[in-house]
């Protein structure tokens, strides 16, 4: 299962930037270490208003634990969207048969 998060910066002083980036240091410490979840990539948009991450995880439990764990974080500085992501593999027998729905 695959988590894609985004997230959009929210307007924040210099101290709440200094807590944001402590907090998101040991987040990502207790992510690295979990072994129910692996980092795929992590891209930060250019003018630093936000990025996203893609992580592939061993279930939907620990999947909504992961969630839970940085919306706790770092909610308060960032805005945060997740959403279970398919890759193309797992996705084309859907892909098919909702076509086939389309076209009767």
């Amino acid at each position: 299962m695959y988590i894609r998060t985004s997230w959009t910066a929210r307007p924040l002083s210099a101290e709440q930037t200094n807590r944001m980036m402590a907090s998101w240091g040991k987040l990502e410490a207790s992510l690295a270490s979990n072994p129910s979840m692996e980092r795929v990539c992590w891209f930060i948009n250019a003018d630093g208003s936000g990025g996203v991450t893609v992580a592939k995880v061993t279930d939907p439990d620990a999947a909504a634990a992961i969630g839970l764990e940085q919306s706790l974080a770092l909610s308060e500085f960032l805005e945060l969207d997740a959403k279970i992501v398919l890759d193309l593999d797992a996705a084309m027998p859907a892909i098919v048969a909702g076509i086939g729905h389309i076209n009767g």
